[in-house]
């Protein structure tokens, strides 16, 4: 057991440090240095490193960056802006549940960060506290990217979960109504809370947000149509797989895989931005959403091959099942801890995903339970380190809006998503 609690100790201060210096990038890196301690200090046997997982964060990054380069996100921002404006009295309802259905259909933070200005102005202008419409707004963002089949860290979870029987269609049918059902409570309490506080203008800072009129082209309208007609194919295919051809290889029926799927589709919508658009593959490959994109491969790929070299080897395989298995079978809430406390101090859904899902499923998990803790991956509002959160604080001119001001309401919606899930199974 001690040799087991020093792998990991040594994998997990590998991590952190590369994620100090370096971000997802440097995470990823320091993460293979804890590999060759691993296999040349340790003498693990080594394990396959998750090849499928890169592919498929790697496809939606060039699939995103097409769609930024052709204009296509701006235009998407644009439109989630003037929805945001016309509700002005109802934004701290409307602000969050406009970022949840954008950053589902995108498949990326980075447009709630473009829409976070908008919030913050639209309540305050029409003489709204901002604080509740922010901060919902940045913990909707998060959950979506958790059901989001755009979204890396999506497509990474339901990679892990398909050998063990749970479709896309499984998972979206818990993840997603229990989310919007989760974020639509909080914004309701938030709003109730807001009430009782009076909105005190001599409170205002100056404001240095200015809301320009864009107009956008065509082709940035055609880019967006064809990204989320990609993306509608997806989900499509997902909840029904009967949908998909059906081939007989060495006198078996075979599908297509839910894992190539998203490839394919993510991949033709950048082949038609670059044949239809005339989009240039080097504004397509220097845009931040394809970089995101590599540096969350990157991560994948190193927590996910020196987790699963810890976490699989047969010696460690047989202390963590007669050790933490035992405890987790009988209370499975305490990974509910676990999974919470290493996203507090991680941050990337990604990476989390990566460290704690193989081990728990390697253990016996129920691979349902995971769907139904999955937004803990979220848990990244108690160290203020999250570019949308700090935002989020920046832009509130009445200064109402603090980095700990995320804490009980990320508890309280992780918390609701999960209830409201583990609710969903039982009619599943």
């Amino acid at each position: 057991m001690f040799l087991l609690l020093l792998e990991i100790s040594i994998m997990v201060v590998t991590i952190i440090y590369g994620l100090a210096k370096g971000g997802a990038l440097g995470s990823g890196v320091s993460a293979i240095v804890a590999l060759f301690i691993m296999l040349f200090i340790f003498k693990l046997p080594p394990s396959a490193p998750p090849v499928t997982a890169v592919l498929i964060i790697i496809s939606i990054g060039i699939a995103s960056g097409a769609l930024q380069a052709s204009g296509g996100m701006d235009y998407m921002i644009s439109v989630a802006t003037k929805i945001i404006q016309r509700f002005p009295k109802a934004i701290t309802l409307v602000a969050p549940l406009v970022c949840f259905i954008f950053v589902f259909g995108m498949g990326t933070a980075m447009i709630s960060l473009s829409l976070e200005p908008i919030i913050a102005e639209t309540a305050i202008n029409s003489k709204v506290n901002p604080k509740g419409a922010l901060i919902s707004s940045v913990l909707a963002s998060n959950m979506a990217l958790l059901c989001s089949p755009a979204s890396s860290s999506t497509a990474f979870v339901i990679m892990l979960l398909i050998p063990f029987n749970v479709s896309m269609a499984t998972y979206l049918s818990i993840v997603l109504p229990a989310t919007i059902a989760s974020i639509v409570i909080l914004s309701l309490i938030l709003m109730l809370l807001n009430k009782r506080v009076p909105f005190d203008e001599t409170t205002l800072a100056p404001s240095e947000v200015t809301c320009e009129e864009c107009t956008h082209t065509k082709t940035a309208k055609y880019s967006t149509f064809v990204f989320l007609g990609c993306v509608l194919c997806i989900i499509l295919f997902g909840l029904f797989p009967s949908m998909l051809p059906q081939y007989t290889v060495d006198g078996k029926s075979v599908k297509i895989a839910t894992s190539d799927l998203v490839q394919m589709f993510m991949y033709l919508s950048a082949a038609l931005n670059i044949i239809l658009f005339k989009v240039k593959s080097t504004k397509i490959m220097n845009s931040p959403a394809t970089s995101n994109a590599l540096g969350a491969a990157l991560v994948v790929l190193g927590l996910g091959w020196v987790g699963s070299t810890i976490f699989g080897s047969p010696g460690n395989q047989e202390t963590l099942t007669t050790t933490v298995g035992d405890v987790l079978t009988s209370y499975p809430f305490v990974l509910i801890l676990i999974c919470s406390f290493v996203a507090m101090i991680i941050g990337a859904q990604t990476a989390v995903a990566a460290i704690i899902f193989p081990l728990a499923l390697s253990l016996g998990i129920s691979p349902i339970f995971l769907v139904i803790i999955v937004q803990c991956l979220n848990f990244n509002f108690i160290i203020p380190a999250q570019p949308t959160l700090l935002l989020a604080c920046e832009l509130d001119r009445t200064g109402r809006t603090k980095t700990v001001s995320f804490i009980l309401p990320g508890i309280a919606i992780t918390a609701i998503s999960i209830i409201l899930s583990y609710s969903l199974t039982l009619f599943i």
